[in-house]
């Protein structure tokens, strides 16, 4: 029989409630340093935002009612994620005037989405200069090359699917390309679409990329392997280089250091998460994974996400001017 005296006082049933699943989220943080090693753990980075809040919140909590260790620790766990996320708010960069521009857009049309006259009604409205359309069907290519015929789009489109796989990713250019190259789209290729474009007087060497989504170990394996082989292809780069794409992957996997540690810039930078994967999610489930890296030659003067287009991502857009030749 339990009596009054055996209860757990309801003051300290609710920091009970508070203290267990903060800490178990503070825990899984920290092991998402680890993800090198196993594909799950890289997983957990994905979010280190809200692993953030909720640990600055329950920390304070926990201080607030007098639970000081356990609150100091949770609160050191709440910034040591911070520390990760702040930098993408600050630090946009200075664009000298009369600056030759180009606007890039990455977007992922998922492939059984038919909403073919929207998405072009939207490439229209941005009018960009290089486009890399993600996980594009015969179905995608066949309603560009319409679109395209009819002249409702200015574009070039580059194709790079071969005849027996499902999809890849369209390439679109505003003017004829100085190179395309297609770097193979199956399983064990690179999955990668390299375009060397004019800006100016100057060559900027784009390379569109959709590694595969981590969703097991053996895919996970694969999409570390095709990272690799964009940082190889980064440190062989010269001049103003751009790397664009559904990485598959958020700014704290460890797939992304190798990328930054050959020079590249996140064009987060200055302009905060920007999550744009799932679109139906919220902010406790979405993600940033579409990015665009660029080497210092270039500096981003605009970056935004456009709107629901009936893809599972939004599209990125991102306006770069150059800065050195």
């Amino acid at each position: 029989m339990t009596t009054g005296k055996d209860r757990i006082p309801v003051g300290l049933a609710r920091l009970i409630v508070v203290a267990i699943p903060v800490l178990l989220i503070g825990l899984i943080s920290l092991a998402g340093f680890f993800g090198r090693w196993w594909w799950v753990l890289d997983l957990a980075t994905s979010f280190r935002p809200q692993f953030a809040a909720a640990l600055l919140a329950g920390g304070a909590v926990l201080l607030l009612r007098s639970w000081p260790r356990l609150g100091w620790v949770i609160l050191a766990l709440g910034v040591i994620n911070l520390a990760y996320v702040a930098p993408l708010f600050w630090g946009k960069q200075d664009i000298p005037a009369a600056s030759p521009t180009m606007r890039v857009v990455s977007f992922n049309v998922q492939g059984q989405n038919e909403q073919y006259e929207q998405v072009i009604e939207f490439l229209t409205e941005v009018d960009a200069d290089v486009v890399f359309l993600h996980e594009a069907n015969r179905l995608w290519e066949e309603a560009f090359s319409e679109a395209l015929a009819g002249g409702r789009l200015a574009y070039l489109q580059h194709r790079s699917r071969p005849d027996h796989l499902i999809f890849s990713t369209l390439t679109l250019t505003r003017g004829p390309p100085r190179e395309v190259v297609s770097h193979g789209w199956a399983e064990r290729e690179a999955r990668a679409m390299e375009v060397v474009v004019g800006l100016g007087e100057t060559s900027v060497t784009v390379l569109g990329i959709h590694p595969l989504a981590p969703t097991n170990s053996r895919r996970a394996a694969l999409r570390d392997a095709q990272f690799e082989f964009v940082a190889d292809w980064v440190r062989m780069a010269r001049g103003p280089t751009v790397v664009v794409g559904d990485f598959n992957a958020t700014p704290w996997s460890h797939v992304f250091r190798p990328l930054t540690g050959a020079g590249l810039r996140n064009s987060q930078r200055g302009f905060g998460l920007a999550p744009s994967f799932p679109v139906d999610g919220s902010f406790l489930t979405r993600v940033p994974i579409d990015h665009l890296l660029h080497s210092s030659h270039l500096a981003v003067s605009d970056r935004w996400l456009g709107p629901d287009l009936g893809s599972d991502h939004f599209p990125l857009v991102v306006d770069m001017a150059l800065v050195a030749s």
